[in-house]
Formats: C-alpha cells, sequence, structure tokens
C-alpha cells in the first residue's frame, strides 16, 4: 500500500510532515485491538470477556452457515465503565462467506478506516464464535428450534448461556443470507481466514 493510493484530496485535515506510512502501521495496530475480532488457535468453550471500545463495528458476509446457535440478551461493558445492552448470538461452529470487517478510528489526523476481508475463494471458518450483537440484518433460517427457553438452560453451545428467567432461544442449526451486523465484540475459540486482506485507508470506507 503506497503513500499516493492513501492521500487525500485536500490537505486541510492533514498536517503537511505527517508520516502516513508509520501512522498506518500504529493505526492498523490500534484499531485491530479495538475492533474487537479475535483470532486465537486454542479452543475455548466461551471466551474470557473484555472491556468492549468505546463505539461498534460493522460484519458483513453473503452466507453464514452455523451448527448450534444460541440467542439470549446480556450486557457489555468498556473501559469507562458504561454498560452496553447487546443481543449475544452464539454459534458452535460457523463457515462465512465473504466477510467484511470494518471500524472507524477518529483521529486527530481526521477518520480512519481498518477493513479485513476474507479471501472470495475461502470460507472463514470459526468455532465457539459468540457476537455481541447491537443489531443484525439478513435473511435467517433456523432448523429444530426453540424460541422463548430460559436463557439459563440453553445447551446448544456449551458455555452460552443468560440470566435464569431471561428470554433465550437455540436451534440446531442456523443460515443468513445477506448478513449485515453492527457489534460491540466478537469472540471465539478458533476464527480461520485463508486469503484474507487488511487493509487502513483515510475517511469512514465501512463494509455498508
Amino acid at each position: 500500500m503506497s503513500s499516493e493510493d492513501n492521500r487525500p484530496s485536500t490537505t486541510a485535515s492533514w498536517r503537511p510532515h505527517t508520516d502516513w506510512r508509520r501512522f498506518a502501521v500504529a493505526a492498523v495496530a490500534a484499531l485491530a485491538l479495538a475492533s474487537g475480532t479475535v483470532w486465537t488457535t486454542t479452543a475455548a468453550a466461551i471466551p474470557v470477556s473484555f472491556a468492549v471500545a468505546g463505539g461498534t463495528f460493522q460484519v458483513s458476509a453473503d452466507h453464514v452457515a452455523g451448527t448450534g446457535a444460541a440467542q439470549y440478551a446480556a450486557s457489555v461493558t468498556d473501559a469507562a465503565g458504561k454498560s452496553h445492552p447487546v443481543a449475544v448470538a452464539a454459534i458452535g461452529r460457523a463457515r462465512l462467506t465473504r466477510l467484511c470487517q470494518s471500524s472507524v478510528a477518529h483521529t486527530p489526523f481526521g477518520d480512519v478506516t481498518l477493513t479485513i476481508r476474507s479471501g472470495a475463494e475461502h470460507p472463514v471458518e470459526a468455532e465457539d464464535l459468540v457476537i455481541d450483537l447491537d443489531r443484525l440484518d439478513g435473511d435467517l433460517t433456523f432448523g429444530r428450534v426453540q424460541l422463548g427457553r430460559d436463557a439459563s438452560t440453553l445447551t446448544a453451545v456449551d458455555g452460552a448461556v443468560g440470566t435464569a428467567g431471561a428470554y433465550g432461544q437455540q436451534a440446531r442449526t442456523l443460515v443468513i443470507d445477506r448478513m449485515r451486523l453492527r457489534a460491540w465484540s466478537i469472540t471465539a475459540g478458533t476464527f480461520s481466514l485463508r486469503g484474507a486482506a487488511m487493509a487502513i485507508s483515510a475517511g469512514e470506507r465501512p463494509c455498508f
């Protein structure tokens, strides 16, 4: 990625002597941490929670196929101690086609966007995937679904349970077409991307 590719059309919001390459490297590291996406090689039932960043990020996929799915309400807390209500979506095993994740950071130099895209020929493979959702849009199909089950008794995904007495639902299978979601965090036991591409660009350039 060359500096010319990311040079804005005007210099009003950019310092003339900024080393864009150094800034890009630092921003990639910061945004990757802030985005909440986790790649690990050690499987875990439900990964340990952490303080979320101060805003949501976007994730899209053309097609998602999951085995074992559970949903219930919860909350996450940011580093400032503020709680945010979320809909937890847990999937035991998932395949995601044409995944895109984007997060925007507001910096002294202007807005920058980190985008991660999976390879077109290789679906993303994930195990013990947990998404703290703010909003989800798409076409959803559940197989062997149970709606209204007590959230503390969910069994579809090991460790994915909510508060006793709260609403929960689970399904044997889950398919989502044209998924568009905003999330506070994503964690996984394993999250494998082949042929993926990561890029940082000036301005707001989200997945959707």
